[in-house]
């Protein structure tokens, strides 16, 4: 008796091995896959080196989190440091260059923590002098869209009420999140116009953003507020962007170039200018990898980072004696 129930036990024990490793096997086949077909950087790897070589790393591999060496040599080899590979909504995979950019030379670990948490700087709105409405726009999380759109949008509407005619859009302390509810928000700002959007490898991995109806439109999907004021024609616009504006928060920047009556001071941003997908490759395991990258709304498409025009230090207390970045723009504003 104790010969078979022992024998059961093992039975089950190499059975279970068995189906676990199958199931990390076809995690891995299927991450691989997914970045052969979609990444923006598919073309510029050899994939049956690649391939080997990921294989080669994955081989012992019994779980998804075992899986982690492979999955960094993957996007190492697509140079995708905006790709995330998640298990149980956990960051098991990401890439950053062992060389850092020579923009990013003074850029600070711990307040680019600090802005990533969202606890330290959070949205702000308040009227500057002469009529100037300042909005400090951070990151946002996954959520009730409506809600957080209409956060922003009833600040906007509040200060286009008190009488502000120009504005100072404030970036720098943006780590990127959700898209959608950061430019709803602010459409009465943009005027009904095309704001650009991405550009990937085909046409079908491009996409479009706009402002229609005083809605803003990313292709087809919109949340539509309901507006509580009018726009403002043709105001003066400062953005200000920081080494820490990164992901959608470099979106909205990139929203901004071109428009007329438009100047960006503060620092050039941090790079992430990539739209990336969002793979769901099992029940455990998402991908998020590059798909495009940035355009505004003449063509110009951002490689490296979203520029500025006038340079100005980072500070620690936005809206402080210290922030020359906001003194410059109120002064250009009014010289205007």
């Amino acid at each position: 008796m104790k010969t078979h129930i022992i024998g059961m036990i093992l039975l089950i024990t190499v059975n279970s091995y068995a189906q676990s490793n199958n199931e990390t096997q076809k995690t891995l086949n299927a991450v691989v896959s997914h970045a052969e077909e979609a990444s923006l950087y598919r073309n510029k790897v050899n994939w049956d080196t690649v391939k080997s070589n990921i294989y080669k790393l994955a081989k012992d591999a019994q779980t998804i989190d075992q899986l982690t060496p492979a999955f960094k040599y993957l996007l190492k080899s697509l140079g995708d440091e905006h790709g995330r590979i998640f298990n149980k909504n956990n960051i098991i995979a990401y890439y950053n260059s062992t060389e850092p950019k020579e923009h990013l030379r003074d850029f600070d670990s711990d307040i680019n923590y600090k802005i990533q948490m969202g606890q330290t700087y959070s949205f702000h709105a308040e009227m500057l002098e002469d009529k100037i409405g300042y909005i400090r726009i951070v990151g946002l999380p996954m959520g009730d869209n409506q809600k957080m759109a209409s956060d922003i949008q009833s600040k906007v509407c509040y200060l286009i009420n008190k009488g502000a005619e120009n504005w100072v859009i404030d970036l720098r302390y943006n780590g990127g999140g959700n898209i959608n509810p950061m430019a709803e928000g602010i459409a009465l700002i943009f005027g009904n116009e095309v704001l650009g959007g991405s550009k990937g490898l085909t046409e079908y991995e491009s996409s479009t953003w706009k402002i229609e109806n005083n809605h803003f439109y990313y292709d087809s999907y919109s949340i539509e507020l309901e507006d509580s004021c009018e726009p403002i024609i043709s105001p003066h616009i400062a953005v200000l962007t920081s080494l820490y504006t990164a992901s959608s928060g470099e979106a909205v920047a990139v929203m901004f170039k071109g428009k007329e009556n438009t100047k960006f001071f503060g620092q050039n941003t941090a790079g992430m200018i990539t739209v990336t997908d969002w793979e769901i490759i099992n029940e455990s395991t998402t991908m998020a990898i590059s798909v495009s990258n940035y355009k505004d709304r003449n063509g110009k498409v951002y490689l490296n980072y979203v520029d500025v025009d006038e340079e100005h230090l980072f500070v620690s207390e936005p809206l402080s004696e210290d922030d020359t970045a906001v003194h410059s723009a109120i002064n250009w504003i009014n010289d205007k």
